[in-house]
C-alpha cells in the first residue's frame, strides 16, 4: 500500500556542516507552489508554501511546527506552514486554486509573506557582515516574463517579525537591491546539483553532463519544466502545467467527491495524506466513516505519471540523441523509481537523480541546492 504522507509538503529544518561559505552569504530560494525550499550554508528547509490570517490571539501551547510572521507596519499576524495547513476546514473552498496556483503571483503578500519568511530563517543564522545574495529560478518558459516582476517582489523594502515554536520573535528589515539577485530558469538549478560536490567542487562526471546531450525535466506541483541541450546549445525551454503533483491531487480530490460524497480541496488534502484516511459524515444521522486515501491516491498518481511520460516522449521524440536525462523535484522524487523502470529500455540513456552528488540530501532541494552552488561557482 502507497505511503500517503510521503506526497504531504514536507515542514523540515536540517543543518549541514559541509556546504563551503561564498564570498556573499548566498540563500539558495526556490518558492514553489506546494513547498517553499531554502538551502544556505547553515543547512537547508522546506516549509508548505502556505499562510493563513490571524485573527486575535494564538491560544494554547505553541507547536514546533508553528511558524508565525508579523507585519510590523500593519501589525498583521499570520501563520506560515504546516500548522496554517491544518488550520483549514476540509470543506473549506476560501482559499481557491486559482489565486493559490497563479503564475502571476508576486505581487500577492501571500507569496511575498513566504519569501521574507524563508529569508528571515536563513538570515537568523547570520553572524557576520556579508552581503546577501538571492539565487532563484523561475520555470523555465517564465524567465523572460516574469524575471522583473519576480525581482520587484525580493526587493520590495518590508519590516517583519518571525517566530518560530516556542522560540523568541526575531525582528527583520529588508531592502535587497537588484544586483543581490539572480534569477535563472528552475531545471537549470537542478542540473547543477547533479555534478557539483558538497565541497563546491565539480565531480568527475561534471564534463561528460555538461559536454554530452542532456535532458533536464524537473517535476514539481504546478509545473513540469523540460531543460535540454545538445553540443552545449540548448534546444528545449518548456513548462508544461498541467502534468505535476497538482493534477495528481485535483484527481484525488475528484475521485474522493466520486465515490465517497466529500468535496475535499487541493490544499484541504494535505490533513488527509497525513492520516491516510478520509472522515465521511452523513449530515443526516451524524455518523461518521474513515474511508482509506491510498488507493485513490495511487490510481491518481499512475494516471497523471503515465500523462506526464508520453508527453515527454512527445516532446523529445522519444528521448533520441539525449545521453542523460536528470529528474528534480518533490513530483520528480515521488516518480523517479518509475520514471527509471519506464525508460530502462533505452540503454544509450542514463537516467540520474538531481542529489547525485549528496543522497543525503531529498531531491525535492536540487533546484535550491543548485542555485546555491551555482553562485558559490560564479563568485569563485
Amino acid at each position: 500500500m502507497i505511503d500517503t504522507k510521503k506526497f504531504r509538503t514536507r515542514h523540515e529544518f536540517s543543518a549541514k556542516t559541509t556546504i563551503p561559505k561564498g564570498k556573499n552569504f548566498i540563500v539558495g530560494l526556490d518558492v514553489g507552489y506546494s513547498g517553499t525550499k531554502c538551502f544556505y550554508e547553515k543547512g537547508y528547509f522546506c516549509f508548505p508554501s502556505f499562510i493563513k490570517k490571524i485573527e486575535g490571539d494564538v491560544i494554547g501551547i505553541s507547536s514546533k511546527r508553528d511558524i508565525l510572521y508579523k507585519n510590523n507596519v500593519t501589525g498583521e499576524l499570520f501563520m506560515v506552514g504546516y500548522t496554517a495547513q491544518e488550520m483549514l476546514s476540509s470543506i473549506s473552498t476560501n482559499d481557491t486554486d486559482g489565486e493559490l496556483f497563479s503564475r502571476k503571483r508576486y505581487s500577492n503578500a501571500s507569496f511575498q509573506i513566504l519569501c521574507h519568511t524563508a529569508l528571515g530563517i536563513a538570515l537568523s543564522e547570520k553572524k557576520d557582515n556579508r552581503e546577501i545574495f538571492v539565487q532563484t529560478g523561475l520555470p523555465a518558459s517564465y524567465v523572460k516574463g516574469d524575471s522583473l516582476e519576480l525581482t520587484r517582489a525580493l526587493t520590495k523594502e518590508s519590516d517583519f517579525s518571525i517566530k518560530i515554536g516556542n522560540g523568541e520573535w526575531k525582528n527583520y528589515k529588508l531592502h535587497l537591491n537588484k544586483d543581490s539577485i539572480n534569477i535563472i530558469a528552475q531545471p537549470f538549478g537542478g542540473l547543477y546539483s547533479s555534478f557539483m560536490q558538497k565541497d563546491g567542487h565539480y565531480a568527475a562526471i561534471a564534463q561528460e553532463i555538461l559536454h554530452k546531450n542532456t535532458l533536464v525535466v524537473d517535476i514539481g506541483f504546478g509545473t513540469c519544466d523540460f531543460y535540454g541541450y545538445k553540443s552545449r546549445a540548448i534546444v528545449q525551454t518548456e513548462s508544461i502545467d498541467n502534468i505535476g503533483m497538482k493534477e495528481v491531487m485535483q484527481s484525488v480530490s475528484k475521485k474522493i467527491l466520486e465515490q465517497y460524497g466529500e468535496d475535499i480541496r487541493v490544499q484541504s488534502l494535505q490533513h488527509n495524506l497525513e492520516t491516510g484516511n478520509v472522515i465521511c459524515v452523513d449530515d443526516e444521522t451524524l455518523q461518521t466513516t474513515e474511508r482509506p486515501l491510498g488507493e485513490l491516491l495511487k490510481t491518481s498518481s499512475d494516471e497523471i505519471f503515465i500523462q506526464a511520460m508520453e508527453k515527454a516522449k512527445n516532446m523529445t521524440n522519444s528521448f533520441r540523441d539525449f545521453n542523460f536525462l536528470i529528474i528534480s523535484g518533490g513530483t520528480g522524487e515521488a516518480w523517479f523509481p518509475q520514471i527509471k523502470e519506464y525508460l530502462s529500455g533505452l540503454k544509450t540513456l542514463t537516467v540520474l537523480p538531481g542529489n547525485l552528488q549528496d543522497a543525503t540530501i531529498p531531491l525535492l532541494y536540487s533546484n535550491a541546492r543548485g542555485y546555491y552552488f551555482y553562485r558559490y561557482v560564479r563568485e569563485k
